[in-house]
């Protein structure tokens, strides 16, 4: 530790050492995005207020769902929000685990909105359950037989592996921060042997030896997790809910491996959108510039995971159509030539498949012409602007209407012959329970951004120093290069090991 004498001759000399910058936070959120915020939340929650009292103490006798048709609206955006935890989750792993550089800048705010979204999936689940209390027995009893018993102790699990994970982040961060700076800011002799300054002493270099030592633990530590996380998606979210469809015998067009295979695309494009849209609007709020290679990056795999998705899409129709059996073919039937036609058509394919596959093109094709004309600062920072948002919104939009569409299908084909068919069309109580967990979704995602230091990279995403997940973020110029010269050097650390 450098004394008070040496800090003080330092400073009378015009200490030339490097300063280090521990957390080089963008701007803070300003008054009129917190109040907007706080009104949105407001307001989802007192318009179904009244109508999740009524859940609460009445039961499911106000919800649209009946013994032919179960599962309904809340299923519905239960296994959305479950499936954009996992694909969430996913996309953390390519920097967790892969070691990805580009998508460094969104690699913590997608952990941590994994987590928030794992949570409001199980609320929906949970109100969907019927008794609050039946929610709770899922837990504490274990049937072997039960497929949603091993869903639920997967989801845990899974849960778990992303606390533990965020944890290890944070303490990699913790750790930096001691070690970056001393009494008034001035590198420390551990800092500077975890940067790479030299000093001398052999008490410098052994305590730079000792942070990297203690950095490349933890990050061995995240990485392991991490792809243990990545493993138990097979089986939780995403993949396991997709499992938990499948095992469903008595409807046919869930039964096949194609459903896991379609939860588990539908994920990553519902989570490679939700970023698109969250990264650009933090980026707002905050009065900073995204990193144009994140978007990019995330417009790729975006637009990737779509033309997997009509594969999928394909390959789930196709065979059906064909198929002689009445079980399989008629509820594909009833998607693309029945009642949910105009929602398969439009919502599905239209939103979800055709708009922003265009959308992305011509975003593309702008941000190339842009790029040509020598604006190459601004197509970084665009990455297809406005026309990525609206592809992104469209691809969630679609992949609801995809999921709804899914749900209903399945029991649009009665289980005896003779019996009527089913007809499901969601009632305003459930429509209303909706926005109000939703509400408590959009109140949890901005408590996570505000509480949770979502917006940093440190030595976990690979950087050597915390710095901000922007490209400018900071006015402090000096600031503003310390974090962009940094982004470009290689991992000295021990976290690419």
């Amino acid at each position: 530790m450098t004394s008070s004498a040496e800090r003080k001759a330092r400073k009378a000399r015009g200490s030339r050492e490097p300063r280090l910058q521990a957390y080089a936070l963008p701007a803070a959120f300003s008054r009129r995005a917190t109040v907007g915020w706080a009104v949105i939340v407001g307001v989802l929650l007192a318009a179904g207020a009244y109508f999740m009292f009524d859940r609460l103490a009445n039961g499911l006798g106000m919800a649209g769902a009946t013994n032919a048709v179960p599962w309904g609206l809340w299923v519905v955006v239960y296994i959305w929000f479950s499936g954009l935890a996992g694909g969430l989750y996913l996309l953390s792993a390519l920097v967790y685990l892969l070691r990805l550089p580009r998508f460094a800048p969104i690699a913590r705010l997608s952990l941590g909105l994994s987590m928030v979204s794992l949570v409001v999936s199980m609320i929906f689940i949970g109100i969907d359950l019927g008794a609050i209390r039946h929610s709770l027995g899922t837990l504490l009893f274990f049937h072997w037989s039960s497929p949603l018993a091993w869903e639920i102790k997967a989801y845990v699990f899974f849960m778990v592996i992303a606390i533990v994970q965020f944890a290890l982040v944070l303490l990699n961060d913790k750790r930096t921060a001691e070690a970056a700076a001393s009494g008034d800011g001035v590198v420390s002799a551990a800092s500077a042997g975890a940067l790479g300054v030299e000093l001398s002493g052999a008490k410098a270099s052994a305590a730079g030896a000792d942070v990297l030592r203690r950095r490349g633990n933890v990050n061995l530590a995240i990485r392991v997790l991490a792809g243990v996380g990545v493993a138990t998606s097979f089986v939780g979210p995403p993949g396991g809910t997709g499992m938990f469809f499948a095992a469903v015998k008595t409807r046919g067009l869930w039964e096949g491996g194609i459903t896991s295979v379609l939860f588990y695309v539908m994920a990553i494009v519902t989570a490679a959108a939700f970023l698109v849209v969250a990264y650009r609007l933090l980026a707002r709020l905050r009065g900073a510039q995204p990193d144009g290679g994140v978007l990019v990056g995330l417009n790729r795999v975006l637009a990737a995971s779509l033309f997997a998705l009509a594969f999928c899409i394909f390959f789930q129709v196709a065979p059906a159509l064909l198929s002689g059996d009445p079980a399989v073919a008629a509820p594909v039937q009833a998607m693309v030539a029945g009642p949910l036609a105009p929602l398969f058509w439009l919502g599905e394919i239209g939103l979800g498949l055709v708009a922003p596959a265009v959308l992305l093109a011509v975003g593309a094709a702008r941000s190339r012409g842009a790029r040509d004309g020598g604006a190459v600062g601004a197509d970084r920072g665009s990455a297809g602007g406005a026309w990525a948002v609206a592809a992104a919104l469209a691809a969630l939009a679609g992949v609801l209407a995809l999921r709804y569409v899914l749900v209903v299908a399945g029991f649009s084909v009665p289980l005896l012959a003779g019996m009527p068919t089913p007809v499901y069309v969601p009632s305003l109580g459930e429509v209303m329970v909706a926005l109000f967990v939703l509400g408590l979704a959009v109140g949890c995602y901005g408590l996570a951004v505000r509480l949770l230091p979502l917006e940093r990279m440190g030595a976990s995403e690979g950087e050597v120093w915390l710095e901000s997940a922007y490209t400018k973020a900071v006015p402090d110029a000096d600031a503003s290069s310390c974090g962009e010269g940094s982004r470009a050097k290689e991992v000295r650390d021990g976290s690419a090991a």
